[in-house]
């Protein structure tokens, strides 16, 4: 029993190894979906020389998986695994609503007003008409899902899948 607890919890480390690589290599996708930059430089440059070394990226890693393991026991339970998730994810919404106050807040106060929320020109009207097939000033089920499937088609086409829900490349902050 105790071999199988070991292998286990190899196994479990190595997959965490492999994902947090990903997290670390996935590249940062920009407001149009392209690729900006591998990883944080800044961040993987540990010692500041200007180069990222094979040991500073395992380094990295380490840290990061000995930082989920909270009760320090050399293995992740699920609780931790989930709550490293939730933190990540948490960070990741972080970032989202920064970026979100600084396109929005359009007068620099610190809050986006109703009028700053309200879509500039006639964006709203067009999304609209594009949404409402047959023209008729009303959209229905059938139309909403068609468009919400045109879209996805067009973001898969430019790479420009988000974390929304959808699959596909992650948002890994800003640099």
């Amino acid at each position: 029993m105790t071999n199988l607890k070991t292998t286990l919890s190899a196994v479990t480390l190595a997959a965490l190894v492999a994902a947090s690589f990903s997290t670390i290599a996935t590249a940062d996708a920009g407001p149009r979906g392209g690729a900006r930059m591998m990883f944080d430089f800044a961040t993987m440059d540990a010692n500041g020389d200007g180069s990222v070394t094979q040991d500073e990226i395992a380094a990295q890693r380490t840290a990061k998986i000995a930082a989920m393991d909270t009760d320090k026991d050399g293995n992740l339970s699920e609780a931790e695994l989930l709550a490293g998730h939730a933190a990540r994810k948490e960070e990741r919404q972080a970032k989202m609503v920064t970026r979100m106050m600084a396109r929005m807040d359009a007068n620099k106060d610190g809050v986006v007003s109703l009028a700053e929320m309200t879509p500039q020109g006639d964006r709203g009207d067009k999304m609209f008409k594009r949404m409402d097939i047959d023209g008729d000033g009303v959209i229905f089920m059938a139309e909403a899902d068609a468009a919400k499937a045109r879209m996805s088609e067009s973001m898969e086409k430019r790479g420009e899948r988000g974390d929304h829900g959808h699959g596909g490349k992650r948002r890994h902050g800003d640099n």
